[in-house]
């Protein structure tokens, strides 16, 4: 079982009284960044296929400059330099932002990170080739502004790459349709913009930026095991009944119904776990 890029529930219970907020809305003020900073090591290695896949429709020549937004702790800004990119971080944490320092340091890359808010970039129009963003969006609170003050620092003619999931897709087949709808709805739901997958093409045209192009990686999961790896399932279950949209009989029966669907090789859940994006600001 391949480890899966998207947020463990447990690393991103809702705190009382915040609303939609998360971990990863404000890493540093969580008091867990060591721990958020693991969780990406073992995240970058689950997602070398959408991440390269990300990456080669950039298209961004080699020698170009190129703003990782959200860089969290480098890994990808490693990878830019060492395919021949001047590459650029910037992270809202300075925890991360510190444990990117040492890994780019220790692989022998400049070190180019800034602390910064994504609505608020500290760099001059027309300044970067390329921009990456990746599980980002879904975290901050205004999406479109991040993507406004993208288009602003990027050169005519650049690119910019968006990967986020669609926890709001979450489907799974039960014999209880309305608990799995239930329980479906519980995924992601302390996430910000838990379904920003599905509107990147509409926010990266609102924003002013062209050539707007989207794909979906649809993913089924077969058993139970499996889709630990992304979903808690008893979490959001647990989540349903303290929402009060679930009752607990009704609950109950439903992860011990999955489990033996698991058991017995008849389990199905689905998840559009990475839409990816690009587009490019237009003009002369």
């Amino acid at each position: 079982m391949n480890p899966h890029h998207a947020i463990p529930h447990d690393l991103h219970p809702r705190p009382a009284n915040t609303g939609t907020l998360n971990a990863f809305s404000d890493v540093d003020a969580s008091g867990r960044a060591a721990e958020l900073g693991r969780y990406l090591d073992h995240a970058h290695r689950g997602l070398h296929a959408p991440k390269g896949t990300l990456r080669a429709g950039l298209g961004v020549r080699p020698g170009g400059r190129v703003l990782d937004l959200g860089c969290g702790t480098g890994h990808e800004l490693a990878q830019l330099q060492a395919d021949g990119f001047h590459a650029v971080g910037v992270d809202l944490s300075a925890e991360l932002l510190r444990a990117g320092r040492e890994r780019l340091h220790a692989d022998g890359h400049p070190v180019r990170l800034a602390v910064a808010d994504g609505g608020r970039l500290p760099f001059a129009d027309a300044s970067f080739d390329g921009c990456r963003i990746e599980r980002v969006l879904q975290h901050v609170p205004d999406p479109a502004a991040v993507l406004r003050e993208v288009r602003r620092v990027l050169r005519p003619g650049g690119a910019v790459a968006v990967l986020e999931p669609d926890w709001a897709s979450f489907a799974i087949a039960a014999t209880d349709r309305d608990t799995a709808r239930a329980v479906a709805d519980a995924v992601g739901a302390d996430i910000a913009h838990r379904d920003v997958g599905r509107h990147l093409r509409r926010l990266l045209v609102d924003a002013g930026l062209t050539e707007v192009r989207v794909e979906v990686e649809l993913v089924a999961y077969g058993w139970l095991e499996e889709l630990a790896n992304v979903v808690d399932l008893r979490r959001a279950a647990s989540r349903a009944v303290a929402d009060g949209t679930l009752d607990r009989a009704r609950a109950e029966a439903f992860l011990t119904e999955q489990q033996l669907l698991s058991d017995a090789g008849a389990f199905h859940a689905s998840l559009n776990r990475s839409v990816l994006a690009w587009a490019r600001r237009s003009g002369a």
